[in-house]
């Protein structure tokens, strides 16, 4: 298939050998690449149970069929291991240059597997793929590793820090001096392997199938981009305005989620970020430059023109520890950046920390000590690196805010229970770079995608099939590694349609939006088969009890129900989810893998697989499960 090398790199730390290999050519059809091709190379690659913090782990870097030319909201790449926090698939996507120039290095993915001896960097380029001694680089901050290893335009350094380097299992890989890869503890499998470094770079673009039709369904949808009002107000904050936004509706994650209103949300949302930017930036080949660049001194420390803090780290650095002092929150994600680690996560267990009352809500100066300590593990650090079960645990709170193990995103799904949904089912445990967002269909908007739209956000209405079909969008988009705001779905400046034609520029191959859902689909079951086979189940599926209890400032109103899920609803749309995605409780229905062409992986798998409970052309709404 057009639009990528076909090579994938395996690299072997323990033997220190690299080889090549090809692409099989249906894989490009049916996974197109990033999180598909990803996927399905863990579940070729390793059985279950092995040790994610062993050599047989395989640490994954893949981009997809549009990375490579400079396209607005295509320079991200995809990362993937088993997590060592979840013990599940662990996968995350990042921005910046590193994604372009590793499809311009002549490779499609990376795949690492074993452990060095000694620290190491493995440096892809298109003249050579080759392991290197990491010198005095180990013990190095992020930072420090991209000035010395990245000096040139055409190079690019996904690094980690000392978190990696100790294991820290809220660790992340850092590309480009603050594009994340984090989440699931991808940094500790880095560091578990004494990998310090991949740098990757070149000048060797995949080939394309017709370039004039490419060249005219690039600037179809670079135009989309430049006359879209939305995005290009939406890029002068990033998505740093929805501190403010989702506190005035209520929902906005405040004191380890137990409220959602702040009343320092102003004080730290994106007008009040402004005072300390310097500059935006953004990812490689975008007009969109939604990246924030702080700069000044913040508590006795100069912040270096780094990436400043984006949504997820103002909420949870500031709403979720009640802390309203922004330049805690600018450089605590500074140092989170250098030393490697997930601001989600990090933010997680220092609430439940300053729950345990190791701390006062909103103390800034302990939270920045909380960080260094959590990258060290020294004093109650190592406790809190162990991620948010863990931390809940020693210190006999109440049960933390997570999904299969995984730190919940800073959206509350209470407000938006499709979103709960979303969340509870996901394989890879909570997320909000696939999850569903109730407000996407709020209104009664024209949309690409086959579904209803005007649907409330407090409502379980319908919620089931507008969650499956939001997430199989957005899992082509991810197979694409696709920047997620870039490409809209729903609205008159909606562009889903624009990003397929360009897709079929490139592959040579007719892509319809039937085409895209189905290899969505195809791929998200993909990651359904690697929970499984890591022994989850649908008993995995479910919402812990602080993100079901009541808001504690949210007593509803006369037009507007309290924000709340109870188990009944979440239980009932669960019951409709499985049925439309063709899941069963322990396994995936024989019809559904069919389907997708993936029987016989089921089966070498040896994934439970049943019968379909009832034909699936003698139901109602078209022949599909019914969400009632």
């Amino acid at each position: 298939m057009m639009g990528m090398h076909g090579r994938i790199a395996f690299v072997d730390l323990t033997n220190e050998t690299v080889t090549t290999e090809t692409i099989p050519e249906r894989w490009h059809e049916d996974y197109l690449g990033g999180r598909g091709l990803g996927v399905r190379l863990l579940l070729e690659g390793q059985s279950a149970g092995v040790d994610p913090l062993g050599p047989d782990n395989q640490l994954i870097f893949a981009t997809g069929p549009l990375t490579g030319f400079g396209l607005p909201g295509a320079a991200r790449h995809w990362v993937g291991a088993k997590s060592p926090l979840t013990g599940s698939l662990g996968e995350s996507y990042s921005g910046g240059s590193f994604g372009h120039l590793l499809t311009r290095s002549g490779v499609d993915a990376i795949v690492v597997s074993g452990q060095a001896t000694e620290p190491v960097v493995l440096r892809v380029t298109d003249e050579r793929i080759a392991l290197e001694s990491a010198g005095e680089l180990w013990g190095e901050t992020t930072d420090v590793v991209d000035d010395v290893l990245a000096g040139c335009p055409m190079q690019s350094c996904a690094a980690i820090g000392p978190a990696g380097e100790n294991e820290v299992l809220l660790a992340s890989i850092i590309n480009d001096s603050g594009h994340a890869a984090g989440g699931r503890g991808l940094g500790a499998v880095m560091g578990s392997k004494r990998l310090k470094a991949v740098v990757v770079g070149g000048n060797s673009p995949p080939p394309v199938a017709d370039q004039a039709a490419f060249d005219r369904a690039r600037e179809a949808f670079a135009s989309g981009l430049r006359e879209n009002d939305k995005l290009t107000q939406w890029a002068a904050f990033g998505t740093t305005a929805a501190v403010e936004i989702l506190s005035e509706q209520g929902l906005l994650p405040t004191e380890h989620f137990r409220r959602g209103r702040f009343e320092g949300a102003e004080a730290i949302g994106g007008e009040a970020l402004k005072g300390l930017t310097v500059g935006q930036r953004g990812c490689h080949g975008c007009p969109l430059e939604c990246k924030p660049v702080v700069q000044g001194e913040c508590h006795g420390t100069e912040l270096d023109a780094a990436s400043g803090p984006e949504y997820e780290t103002l909420a949870s650095f500031g709403s979720l520890l009640c802390n309203d002092d922004l330049e805690s929150i600018a450089l605590a994600n500074q140092r989170c950046n250098q030393l490697g680690m997930d601001t989600i996560g990090v933010g997680h267990v220092i609430a439940t920390a300053m729950e345990a009352g190791r701390a006062d809500w909103g103390d800034a100066d302990a939270m920045l000590e909380y960080v260094e300590g959590i990258a060290t593990q020294s004093g109650l650090g190592d406790v809190l690196a162990d991620g948010p079960d863990a931390a809940a645990a020693a210190l006999d709170t109440d049960e933390a805010a997570t999904v299969k193990g995984a730190p919940a995103g800073m959206h509350d799904p209470r407000g938006k229970k499709g979103l709960g949904l979303s969340a509870a089912t996901s394989p890879r445990g909570a997320t909000h770079a696939e999850g569903f967002h109730d407000t996407l269909v709020e209104r009664r908007l024209q949309t690409d995608l086959p579904v209803e739209t005007g649907l409330a956000s407090r409502s379980t209405a319908h919620k089931p099939t507008a969650v499956v079909t939001f997430e199989n969008a957005r899992s082509f988009i991810n197979s694409l590694v696709y920047c997620s705001h870039v490409v809209v779905t729903v609205g008159p400046d909606r562009n889903f349609r624009a990003l397929c034609r360009l897709v079929e520029a490139v592959t040579g191959r007719a892509f319809t939006i039937g085409d895209a859902l189905e290899i969505g689909e195809r791929n998200f079951t993909l990651g359904k088969l690697v929970s499984l086979r890591e022994g989850f189940s649908i008993v995995d599926d479910r919402l812990p009890k602080r993100l079901r209890k009541p808001l504690a400032d949210d007593p509803g109103g006369v037009d507007l129900p309290p924000a709340s899920l109870t188990v009944e609803e979440l239980e009932t749309m669960k019951a409709a989810y499985y049925r439309r995605r063709g899941w069963t409780a322990d396994g995936i229905e024989r019809a559904t893998l069919a389907r997708l062409g993936l029987t016989s992986l089921g089966e070498r798998l040896d994934i439970e697989v049943a019968p379909n409970p009832r034909r699936r052309d003698a139901l109602p709404d078209g022949g599909r499960p019914s969400d009632h």
